[in-house]
């Protein structure tokens, strides 16, 4: 007669990662680092548990271990991290919804079935993803506002919340895109809730607002009232000007955002970081223009007058503000500028209504008068349009091109098995020799 399924033995198997389990479980473990092997890094595991406090803990870990394996996640079981996931499950095993027994693998993924693995623990109700993707962090609160949030507490009651909610925020913070971290979806939510669009609260919640200090909030959701009705809020202009903002509110606790505007705040904004730089900077010099012909093209982008246009960098202030712009390191030039051996240039773009756009940095040899490089951002290769604008330039400007990279072959080098060697003090009649004997070679066998 077929036995019934749940009145079958569940035993667990004996095998060798059980033992394991079992004897790591039942000694005292000491602190031990992970070194590539199960054994390592389940030791690490077992260590950072209590026999004597918080044995739930424990007990949890070594329970997820067996039902994992029980459940043919191997791959799950060999990979650290996932592993550190399962520890971190166990911190909560004294708020668990669900046995943990009753959970069945499905699918093969083993970051899958992590994320089941936690929604069968700790949710009956629909949790954020942002809020799951904290058990493969490090941070407990967050964790724990998944369990609090998967048990039915409302989002103002989660414990240690730095930032008050309205309803409405609470909302949108529940239904924050996935890819936020737990403080960006609060910064995202109340955005929302103080009447942004989607795109500025995005950029928001992504800006350097998401570094939440409680102590200064009562300034800081200021701040965040004054953006949320910005329609052309960019990334990098915000967060420059949240510097600025966090410089003045520490240097004046009543530093106030009331009757500001954005682009007067901007320009304080530029203005105090030129007094930066020329701290860091320290001595600023100065030098006069290449008389070098600058670009200016005037053309039209969807129905609007574009410029475009080359503007000579004369002070170190000004190669400073270049590199911090386009994150390279064009501030160490000053000395050869100063020296009349280059001349940079910026190839910058302006369009109506809009800020002004860095394309791309020339460097030209004065005495040559020839490009020596053109970078874009962070290094990279200026684009279709910026060669094109280059191109008419060199040719209205009468100034060389920059020359292509050509490599040649080291005639000093010698053939060693086929490929070339770095030159060794060979003369040339050796390297005759060499290349004789092999095309010999070569001909007798195919002779």
């Amino acid at each position: 007669m077929k036995t019934n399924w749940n009145t079958k033995n569940i035993n667990i198997r004996e095998n060798s990662f059980l033992k394991l389990v079992e004897k790591i479980d039942k000694s005292n473990n000491k602190p031990t680092r992970y070194k590539g092997t199960i054994e390592t890094m389940l030791l690490e595991f077992f260590g950072k548990t209590s026999k004597k406090k918080y044995i739930w803990k424990r007990a949890t870990f070594k329970r997820l271990l067996i039902h994992t394996y029980n459940q043919k996640c191997y791959g799950l079981l060999r990979d650290y991290k996932s592993v550190e996931v399962l520890l971190h499950i166990s911190t909560f095993g004294n708020r668990m919804v669900n046995n943990i027994e009753n959970w069945e693998r499905k699918g093969f993924d083993k970051e899958e079935q992590l994320r089941s693995l936690i929604k069968h623990s700790f949710a009956v109700y629909e949790t954020p993803i942002f809020l799951e993707n904290a058990f493969f962090g490090v941070d407990k609160k967050f964790m724990l506002w998944f369990i609090q949030l998967g048990k039915g507490k409302s989002v103002k009651e989660l414990t240690q919340i730095p930032i008050r909610l309205t309803s409405k925020m609470a909302h949108e913070f529940k239904n924050a895109p996935d890819i936020f971290e737990p403080n960006q979806a609060l910064r995202f939510a109340q955005a929302l809730g103080f009447g942004a669009s989607l795109k500025t609260a995005k950029v928001i919640g992504f800006s350097k607002l998401s570094n939440i200090n409680e102590s200064e909030e009562k300034f800081w959701v200021t701040v965040v009232q004054f953006f949320a009705k910005e329609t052309t809020l960019k990334a990098t202009e915000l967060n420059q000007m949240l510097d600025f903002l966090a410089y003045k509110f520490r240097e004046n606790p009543s530093f106030s955002m009331k009757s500001r505007t954005q682009k007067a705040l901007l320009f304080q904004t530029n203005e105090w970081q030129k007094r930066v730089y020329r701290d860091e900077i320290g001595n600023v010099l100065n030098w006069q223009a290449s008389g070098i012909k600058p670009l200016y093209l005037e053309e039209f982008e969807n129905g609007k007058p574009v410029v475009y246009i080359t503007v000579e960098l004369l002070n170190s202030i000004s190669l400073f503000d270049e590199g911090n712009v386009m994150h390279h390191c064009v501030a160490a030039y000053d000395e050869d500028c100063k020296y009349n051996d280059i001349a940079i240039f910026s190839l910058q773009k302006e369009t109506i209504g809009k800020s002004i756009t860095r394309l791309a940095t020339i460097e030209i040899g004065l005495k040559q008068r020839q490009i020596f490089e053109a970078k874009a951002k962070y290094n990279d290769e200026p684009s279709v349009k910026s060669l094109e604008l280059i191109d008419l330039w060199v040719k209205s400007s009468k100034i060389k091109p920059m020359e292509e990279e050509v490599y040649l072959p080291d005639y000093n080098a010698i053939v060693d098995n086929g490929v070339y060697v770095a030159d060794k003090n060979y003369d040339t009649v050796t390297v005759l020799k060499v290349v004789f004997w092999i095309l010999y070679f070569i001909l007798k066998a195919l002779l």
